[in-house]
């Protein structure tokens, strides 16, 4: 589908996919809540911060790994709406117990139940957008969705910023009331998806013969085998540029060894305070450039932007890794990794491009258990052996596989319209 060169007439984005995005933005602020609580656990409970970050880092390798599976049967089935229904409540099952929680076992179910829920939801979601979107307004669906679950993140960790500076004296009922207020943003999503988001039907032949479950599952495997090679390659290009996608709990600690006295207007006394609102600046840069970026994609080139993006994420790592000590070089580093984290969009919608409209479930699934590789091998290979030696070098060396994913790009095609058959 062409846009309009007389009138320059763009199809709007779908109501569903505004319903769906406001969704998002109630989903994680509630995440965002909830995940910034979770540091504070071991001044209420008999448990190690170390353990804490266990937990946290084995759910999110979980939920990995389920984003592959719901991806995959939301295809065979052809019901997306039903895991992300599936998805969404298991998240608000998760922040009850959450509410409720008196020990720590019931903690450990609650993110554990979060993390799979997330991921539950995780493909379906991106394969729904796809089939809910005009492909000439796919970059600014998947770029609205991706801002408004970024704004509900910095007003997220935003509001805990003002709630702990006025009223962290009685922590275990603060956190009860934060827990509970994350109940409620989850419930509004859940009820915004389901009576709000409509799902189109996914046109397949039925079959005039009833087959047997195994006989269609085989099918269904075969034509998994059949993505185009464009797909393949744009993976590969993803797993290095998502290679740099460090920790923002490694930009945080290095700006709080900087020697200067103030970052963003803010004492560098106070670690707690400029933590938080380091991140804060980040999602606030990420949230302004995300819909911009995705129009941008649809009006001129989704690599050109892409481009555009991992030129941006270089010049972070290259302020990071040259401007020790200076606060502008350290602040502009942080400018644009939010920036290049505003174009996930993008990204999203170059893979959708490469994927049979039929099969965007597990396509997602694949790229999402890809991607968390990709982040696993640099945050535990790359950036935590060389950082107490020398952190300069590991934002350098993180460098390297993300400008070969830019040597890769132009080398791959994202017109997409021949796969939507």
């Amino acid at each position: 589908m062409k846009i309009s060169t007389s009138h320059r007439t763009i199809p709007k984005i779908s109501p569903s996919v505004w319903a769906l995005s406001l969704g998002m933005f109630f989903l994680n602020f509630a995440s965002m809540m909830i995940f910034t609580c979770m540091p504070l656990l071991p001044l209420c409970f008999p448990i190690k911060a170390s353990a804490v970050g266990c937990i946290e880092g084995f759910g999110e390798g979980f939920a990995y790994l389920v984003r592959a599976f719901a991806g995959s049967l939301s295809d065979f089935f052809q019901k997306r709406k039903k895991f992300l229904l599936w998805g969404y409540g298991t998240c608000l099952l998760a922040r009850f117990c959450l509410v409720w929680a008196h020990s720590m076992n019931l903690i450990v179910l609650a993110r554990l139940l979060e993390k799979l829920g997330n991921g539950m939801q995780g493909s379906p979601r991106e394969a729904l957008i796809r089939d809910m979107s005009n492909p000439v307004v796919l970059g600014r669906s998947y770029g609205l969705n991706k801002a408004l679950g970024m704004l509900g993140s910095a007003l997220g960790g935003g509001v805990l910023v003002w709630v702990f500076y006025y009223y962290s004296d009685h922590l275990p009922s603060l956190l009860k009331y934060i827990f509970g207020v994350a109940v409620g943003l989850s419930f509004c999503s859940f009820l915004l998806l389901f009576y709000n988001v409509k799902e189109p039907s996914l046109k397949s032949p039925k079959p005039t013969v009833p087959t047997p479950f195994i006989i269609r599952y085989k099918k269904f495997l075969g034509e998994v085998r059949s993505f185009p090679i464009n797909f393949w390659k744009a993976l590969v290009m993803s797993f290095f540029l998502k290679t740099g996608y460090f920790s923002g709990s490694f930009m945080v600690s290095y700006v709080m060894v900087q020697k200067f006295e103030t970052f963003l207007g803010l004492s560098t006394k106070n670690k707690p305070l400029m933590s938080a609102s380091v991140l804060a600046f980040q999602i606030f840069i990420s949230t302004l450039f995300s819909y911009p970026a995705g129009l941008l994609a649809d009006l001129k080139s989704r690599r050109t932007v892409l481009g555009l993006g991992t030129v941006a994420l270089l010049g972070s790592l290259g302020c990071f890794g040259f401007g020790s000590g200076s606060a502008f070089w350290i602040t502009l580093g942080v400018l644009l990794y939010g920036i290049q984290y505003g174009m996930q969009g993008v990204l999203l919608s170059c893979m959708s491009c490469t994927m049979p409209l039929r099969l965007q479930g597990t396509g997602f699934g694949i790229f999402f258990v890809v991607a968390g590789l990709a982040i696993i091998f640099s945050n535990a290979y790359i950036m935590e052996p060389l950082w107490d030696p020398n952190p300069e070098r590991a934002f350098l060396m993180v460098g390297i596989p993300v400008l070969i994913s830019l040597i890769l790009l132009p080398f791959i095609s994202f017109k997409g319209e021949e796969h939507d058959a």
